[in-house]
């Protein structure tokens, strides 16, 4: 009776650790020795030939200068969509993204730049302030306004962040707790959640991984 009970739990036990074991390899694997895929709207993964690069962009900054894309041409970017007043899911998107600094301070090949969805209200004047506040280095990291319908079109089309189409008109409103990983080609290379702190582990794992390359 001892031995049928012990076999059993010896059966039970390989049935659920064997699986268990071969996935963490897998994660593993997936997770830290993979290539980092490559996307195309609607999150979908595409080949590494992919023709598509996110597009050049011009907004203005938090000290009224215009900023382009030489300001992350050739570098390791991430890229979001925020609001200063934002009461929910912004505070902890821009938290994850100041860990983000935190952890590649001073490294010049890196940037961060993050996009307004108010820019009514987000004039540069506030987000110097803003930055100011949360210890932001402007140096690596820019927050940008600009015409609503501008900034709205780059997250549809250039950072496919939303699937939901709009004009950038006074009805239309973004709102995604995404990061957005963009490489030195202009690749887009991961989407993360902002307000999870896991996800901001992994992200600052896959900026060094590209920072090798």
């Amino acid at each position: 009776m001892k031995k049928t009970i012990k076999k059993g739990t010896l059966f039970i036990a390989l049935s659920i650790g064997v699986p268990a074991i071969l996935f963490a390899i897998y994660f593993g694997y997936k997770r830290y020795m993979a290539p980092l895929p490559f996307f195309g709207e609607n999150y979908a993964i595409v080949s590494e030939d992919t023709d598509y690069r996110v597009p050049d962009y011009e907004f203005i900054n938090q000290d009224s200068l215009l900023i382009t894309n030489n300001f992350t041409k050739g570098k390791v970017w991430v890229a979001n969509y925020f609001y200063t007043s934002c009461p929910s899911i912004c505070p902890k998107m821009m938290s994850g993204l100041y860990d983000v600094q935190e952890a590649f301070k001073g490294e010049e090949e890196l940037r961060l730049v993050s996009f307004t969805v108010d820019p009514e209200y987000d004039t540069p004047h506030i987000l110097k302030d803003y930055a100011e506040v949360r210890g932001i280095d402007t140096n690596q990291w820019q927050l940008v306004t600009g015409t609503k319908k501008d900034l709205y079109r780059f997250a549809r089309t250039g950072l496919y962040i939303v699937a939901t189409s709009g004009n950038g008109g006074t009805e239309d409103f973004i709102h995604s707790e995404k990061l957005v990983l963009i490489d030195q080609e202009r690749h887009i290379r991961g989407y993360y959640d902002g307000t999870s702190k896991t996800d901001v582990a992994f992200l600052i794992d896959d900026i060094k991984r590209l920072l090798k390359n």
